[in-house]
């Protein structure tokens, strides 16, 4: 299955971060990642990978991708 990347989106509020595929008004989004505002308020340390990719939604979706799909690996 071929993904567009312009489906990507990006979605901010109060309570999270969250990075998803868009699938369109009749089928679920794909959740890439999602972090919750107590993550990263309980440790900080978790700000920075969510800061830096916010700022690769924005600059290099591909590369955004390509660094989660290698998290563990």
């Amino acid at each position: 299955m071929e993904y567009n990347i312009e489906n990507i989106k990006l979605a901010i509020d109060n309570e999270s971060v969250n990075i998803y595929y868009d699938n369109g008004d009749d089928k679920e989004p794909i959740h890439i990642c999602y972090w919750h505002i107590e993550e990263w308020g309980e440790d900080c340390e978790v700000a920075i990978p969510i800061f830096k990719a916010i700022e690769l939604f924005y600059t290099d979706k591909k590369e955004l991708l390509y660094r989660l799909s290698n998290i563990n690996k």
